[in-house]
């Protein structure tokens, strides 16, 4: 099966979420429990892959977000900025301390497709559909990483890079896309 396989759609009351397990108990629960509720405060929009019974096969939920300077208590020391600077190629007039963002809150896969590609897949879609469909202003996709060897190998093969060397031992990690990659 291929993402394209697939029907696109965005989180609905009647859309059928409860047969999804992705295998990691938080991200099966937040479609299952929250995204729901999450959509109806405007916190997060989930949008769906399913076959034409409705049958769930990948999921991702975004919100906007901005990535602040918000100073050393955070650990984003002047250091980080400048090297954030330098990364994305902006002259010193452009420099700021906020970065418009797009969010990637959750994603999954059912754990049926693991190993199918599938994951990559939805990955190379959230990037292109956020800079043509949807069409934020924003520059960087960003994420907390769950800091697990699986997930951190596949952020690093989507081309995410890790923000800060301080969280190397919490339980997630912040990591960015840059956006002007997909523009030619």
């Amino acid at each position: 099966m291929e993402l394209s396989d697939l029907i696109f759609t965005p989180l609905g009351e009647e859309s059928q979420i409860t047969t999804f397990d992705c295998g990691l108990e938080d991200i099966t629960s937040f479609l299952q429990d929250d995204a729901v509720a999450y959509q109806a405060e405007k916190m997060a929009n989930t949008y769906l892959f399913q076959d034409e019974k409705g049958t769930v096969f990948a999921f991702f939920s975004i919100s906007n977000d901005c990535l602040n300077d918000l100073g050393d208590e955070h650990g984003y020391t002047n250091n980080i900025w400048n090297r954030l600077h330098r990364f994305l190629g902006l002259s010193n007039v452009k420099r700021i301390r906020q970065y418009p963002a797009i969010k990637i809150g959750r994603l999954g896969v059912h754990k049926d497709l693991h190993g199918s590609g599938i994951a990559y897949q939805l990955m190379d879609f959230i990037k292109g559909w956020v800079m043509i469909d949807h069409k934020p202003a924003c520059r960087l996709l960003i994420l907390d990483a769950v800091n697990q060897p699986k997930q951190v190998k596949y952020y690093d093969r989507n081309d995410f890079k890790f923000l800060l060397k301080s969280d190397e031992s919490s339980k997630t990690r912040i990591m960015y896309y840059d956006l002007e990659k997909l523009t030619p």
